[in-house]
């Protein structure tokens, strides 16, 4: 018996799946779409036999007839499997008996040129040419018909039953051990359908189970990312109101105030400043996996931008006691991008530089052009990327250090929002490092010409 288990732990039986009318409209789709192939190869053999054997001296008209009977199932049949969609949904019993008319039609007409075969040539020539393709029709049948429920037994057994029987019926030993041969194939092709049916409908209700899982998983992923967007949108007015506050106090301290408030609001103030960050990622990286950010990629020269974006992320170098050193550019190259977006990679990786580097080093910001991309790279002379955690680098969230020993601040949410804005933009974003030297983060985007300039 056929056990398998939903989503929601019931069992599930070989009777119950095939009441299901999701599952059987499934399996009748790919009956129709199986069905195509050898609806053509029945009447290629047919010809075949037809040109290359002395068949029709045994009865030409009824060949004739047989034939023409076969190409007259071979054409519905195929109708049926072209038109399958719109034959189904205006009547699924209807298109249900003639698919399965015509099956066993076609499965009586060979069954019946077999027999032709047999009975006018005993063990000869033609009559091998007639049972070699038979035995290889029911070998496909059994497979082409697998998510048929008792329509491959009923072909197989038409198929096979007219040549057996005139076998038999001969009188001759050698006829006789070839019916009983034939006999043998058919209990074997029957059994072995039995068991191709079972393992489809077991194949395909995993498939409905796997396919209700990846929408479950995609409803809870529209839904987490639609609760992280409605409650990151609800935090910020008021978080903005209360970090401008605070701020305020820390720039214009009252009269009186403790040393020890002033610490606090300074603490405050600067967590404030964190978890507005925090939240700002929340909502870009929500934004970009759901593909609902705006880009607006235009030509934009990289020495004006390079320096500006030095100039806004000098806070980083000073706190951290490095310096950023830009190498000039090659003078007259512009590159394909939007310059808001790109700017907030820029601030990803040159705050990142800085936050790993020791005092008193450099972090140098370097261009090449090559093969018509324009490569932007940020070299730092930290500790560099541990071998473990090069694979997830990019994840979200993704941090080297643990929460609780790592010094450098982050939400873990920079390289991978920057590696989906780099690729939406048409570029890509990679690393190189060498443990205990450093590590150079580099992006690639489109080299376009150079124009105005566009800072």
């Amino acid at each position: 018996m056929l056990k398998l288990k939903t989503l929601d732990g019931k069992e599930l039986n070989l009777p119950m799946l095939l009441a299901r009318a999701d599952l059987r409209a499934e399996a009748e789709r790919d009956l129709a779409r199986r069905s195509i192939t050898g609806t053509f190869s029945y009447f290629l053999l047919w010809l075949i036999i037809y040109y290359a054997s002395e068949l029709e001296r045994a009865n030409d008209a009824l060949l004739e007839f047989l034939g023409f009977m076969l190409a007259a199932a071979g054409v519905g049949r195929l109708y049926l499997a072209l038109n399958f969609n719109q034959l189904y949904a205006a009547n699924a019993m209807r298109w249900r008996w003639l698919f399965v008319a015509g099956t066993v039609l076609s499965a009586a007409i060979w069954g019946g040129v077999g027999a032709l075969a047999m009975d006018y040539d005993g063990l000869g020539t033609t009559s091998v040419m007639v049972m070699l393709p038979t035995a290889g029709i029911a070998a496909a049948g059994i497979v082409s018909l697998a998510p048929a429920r008792w329509l491959g037994g009923v072909f197989i057994v038409t198929l096979l039953l007219p040549s057996i029987a005139v076998a038999l019926n001969s009188g001759h030993a050698p006829e006789t051990g070839v019916a009983m041969l034939f006999l043998t194939f058919l209990i074997a092709m029957t059994a072995m359908w039995r068991q191709l049916f079972v393992e489809y409908w077991r194949a395909l209700a995993g498939r409905g189970e796997l396919v209700r899982a990846k929408e479950a998983a995609e409803a809870a992923t529209l839904a987490k990312g639609q609760f992280i967007a409605s409650v990151s949108h609800e935090l910020r007015t008021p978080l903005t109101s209360i970090i401008g506050a605070l701020g305020m106090i820390e720039e214009y301290p009252p009269e009186g105030m403790p040393p020890q408030a002033a610490t606090l609001v300074e603490m405050a103030y600067r967590n404030g400043k964190r978890l507005s960050s925090l939240i700002n990622d929340l909502l870009d990286f929500e934004k970009l996996e759901a593909k609902r950010m705006e880009f607006h990629c235009q030509p934009m020269e990289l020495t004006p931008f390079l320096t500006h974006a030095l100039e806004l992320n000098q806070p980083y170098a000073e706190r951290y006691q490095v310096a950023f050193v830009l190498e000039q550019p090659p003078a007259g190259v512009a590159i394909l991008a939007d310059e808001n977006r790109l700017m907030q990679v820029m601030t990803n990786l040159l705050s990142n530089a800085a936050k790993h580097s020791p005092s008193g080093e450099q972090v140098l910001i370097s261009v090449r052009q090559s093969s018509g991309k324009m490569r932007v790279a940020v070299t730092d002379r930290g500790s560099g990327v541990p071998e473990e955690f090069r694979g997830q680098i990019f994840e979200k969230f993704a941090q080297a250090e643990s929460s609780s020993t790592r010094k450098a601040e982050g939400t873990g949410l920079g390289l991978a929002i920057s590696k989906a804005i780099v690729e939406q933009m048409g570029g890509v974003i990679g690393f190189d490092s060498v443990v205990g030297q450093g590590a150079t983060f580099y992006f690639d985007l489109p080299v376009a010409q150079a124009t105005a300039s566009n800072a």
